[in-house]
């Protein structure tokens, strides 16, 4: 287990290292999960340690998005005052992020013929 955590934080470093060489608007963290995804489509997936790592991180990833959710309740006034905008920009993301998910869906799925 501590393998596959090792992998992740190193391709969580590489991706902080390389968005900081290159000055680039991306996240580290978005960086170093393509790196980490041309990797494993090169090796040919992931092993044991990382594929037990990853299925447990993702047991808990709720967890994660807690912090930014509670973070929420302690906006300054000056931003509070636009809260329906951001609930609407919140609604119609989630919907346009469900109508694409299933149009692309439906699009990648083999058809009967």
């Amino acid at each position: 287990m501590l393998k596959g955590i090792t992998i992740i934080l190193l391709f969580q470093l590489l991706g902080e290292a390389l968005v900081a060489l290159l000055n680039s608007p991306v996240p580290g963290g978005v960086a170093g999960m393509l790196m980490l995804l041309v990797g494993l489509a090169i090796k040919g997936g992931p092993s044991t340690e990382l594929n037990t790592v990853s299925q447990n991180l993702i047991q808990h990833l709720s967890l994660f998005f807690l912090p930014a959710g509670v973070g929420l309740f302690f906006l300054p006034a000056d931003i509070r005052q636009y809260w329906p905008a951001v609930a609407a920009a919140m609604v119609a993301g989630t919907f346009i992020s469900m109508i694409m998910t299933g149009w692309l869906a439906k699009q990648l799925s083999p058809s009967e013929k």
